[in-house]
């Protein structure tokens, strides 16, 4: 009889569900320290775009210091959706991926890059917008 409850408190003490319910923990805590850096990244940006625009900087590169602006807050709202349901939101990752794709066509310039790399992108895009599309009807299935 003894025995039993040594065991059932060694369970206890050592439950897989209390032991989850801790990893769960950490992981909010690393999500938000992310969350603060990227917000911390954002200032640092948002300076650098505000010193460039003084300086009379080429336009392309402030474009693509907002566009990299825009897809950290892209990145810290999925941080933010995932901190507060526990879930990742497949079409915030599909947009911020969309609008990276778009940076560095801005930024090397669409004329500069090569056709077979242009042809390469329009694929991916249609494909993420298909996944959107996707996602936009499943996720929407699952919120109501």
């Amino acid at each position: 009889m003894v025995s039993i409850k040594k065991d059932s408190h060694l369970n206890q003490r050592f439950s897989l569900y209390r032991l989850f319910r801790n990893l769960d923990n950490l992981q909010d805590v690393v999500v938000f320290l992310c969350g603060a850096l990227l917000v911390f990244k954002m200032m640092l940006i948002l300076g650098d775009i505000f010193l460039d625009i003084r300086a009379g900087v080429d336009f392309k590169e402030i474009a693509a210091d907002s566009l990299f602006l825009l897809i950290l807050v892209e990145l810290f709202r999925l941080l933010a959706v995932y901190l507060k349901y526990h879930r990742i939101y497949v079409s915030i990752a599909v947009e911020v991926t969309i609008v990276s794709i778009l940076r560095e066509v801005i930024l090397i310039g669409l004329v500069h890059i090569d056709y077979q790399l242009v042809w390469a992108m329009c694929g991916f895009l249609v494909a993420l917008a298909v996944l959107m599309l996707v996602s936009h009807r499943v996720e929407g299935e699952v919120e109501h």
